[in-house]
């Protein structure tokens, strides 16, 4: 289809940046994957958006760079806790069962286990169900790509 003949169709503001974006690599605006701050307000000024509006735009996309570095940091750290917790309790029972066999029997460090192993079950269960845990993240990508 000629574009001339779809000039009529309209765009959502999505779909209008993922054709400017487009275009500027077929255009060969850039030599790299990358147009420099100028090039953008350049394309923008072009389109009738104003520097102020490209600047407000950076500005809203670094914060939400902070705001997902943040988040990823926050992940990392309670997949590190619950991976300590579990090297933990796999050495904590280990050397009990070393105590207890070396000690007479009696097997007694079943109860301690036992009673960790709860808690470390605990523990995972609030890993994978909670807050932007995986559960939460891969039902909301489901969601997302159901119709």
């Amino acid at each position: 289809m000629d574009a001339r003949a779809d000039a009529t169709h309209r765009y959502t503001a999505d779909e209008a940046g993922e054709l400017i974006q487009l275009a500027t690599k077929l255009d060969d605006l850039v030599e790299r994957d990358d147009l420099s701050y100028e090039q953008v307000v350049k394309v923008a000024e072009e389109l009738g958006i104003t520097r102020r509006a490209v600047s407000r735009a950076v500005k809203a996309r670094e914060h939400q760079d902070r705001i997902d570095t943040k988040v990823a940091q926050r992940t990392v750290r309670r997949k590190l806790r619950f991976i300590r917790h579990t090297a933990a309790y796999v050495l904590g029972v280990g050397a009990l069962v070393l105590i207890d066999t070396l000690g007479g029997g009696g097997w007694w460090f079943f109860y301690a286990a036992a009673v960790w192993g709860v808690v470390l079950a605990l523990h995972a269960l609030r890993f994978v169900t909670g807050r932007r845990g995986p559960l939460e993240r891969y039902l909301t990508d489901r969601e997302l790509k159901s119709p």
